[in-house]
């Protein structure tokens, strides 16, 4: 049986009876659970204190996507656990794994162990070889940026203004923050800056 012994897992659920089904599943398997939340706003209190995380996409009426675009910029690993097709996940989240509820627990486990694994030999990757770890990040970063831009020359475009902006920043950047996260935060602020300027 794997197990989680110590992972600080956030469960986003309103349906009760199913959070506490899926809490008590994770924590037999040795994890610390955050929540269950059962809203968007009480989610946001355990983002930064997880290490993975559970998302059910619409929460009471609201989607859960700003909850999943932080733990994306926090490089947190995170499933979709939903009865919605992917249709509805927006574009930039699409990579993401969507485990069905109809899959049950066992199939979300599985998908979680996955998406810790790929969030992991990305941070591996960061310790080991700097280039080849820049090289792995553009998928995601070009995911990130047609966030902000719908067309892909755009979007590029901003992905190449953020590569320009962290040469010149690499000094500055702190010795303990990942790649990833201070690289969309360089995004974050370079849309802001130039955004407008790198339209089709």
């Amino acid at each position: 049986m794997q197990q989680l012994q110590g992972m600080r897992l956030l469960i986003v659920e309103d349906e009760i009876l199913l959070a506490g089904d899926l809490a008590d599943y994770f924590e037999e398997r040795g994890a610390v659970i955050l929540g269950p939340a059962s809203t968007i706003e009480a989610a946001q209190c355990h983002v930064s204190s997880a290490n993975a995380a559970i998302l059910d996409v619409n929460i009471n009426g609201k989607m859960v996507f700003p909850i999943a675009d932080r733990l994306l910029a926090l490089g947190i690993p995170f499933v979709f656990f939903s009865s919605y097709d992917e249709d509805v996940i927006p574009t930039h989240l699409r990579h993401v794994d969507n485990v069905r509820k109809s899959g049950g627990r066992h199939a979300l486990l599985e998908t979680l162990f996955v998406a810790r694994r790929r969030t992991q030999d990305e941070i591996n990757g960061i310790d080991g070889d700097p280039s080849a770890d820049i090289a792995g990040l553009l998928p995601e970063l070009r995911l990130r940026a047609r966030h902000y831009l719908d067309g892909r020359a755009a979007a590029d475009r901003l992905v190449e203004q953020t590569l320009l902006a962290a040469i010149d920043l690499a000094d500055r950047k702190p010795p303990d923050r990942d790649t990833l996260p201070w690289l969309c935060d360089l995004m974050d602020r370079t849309f802001r800056a130039v955004g407008h300027q790198l339209l089709d």
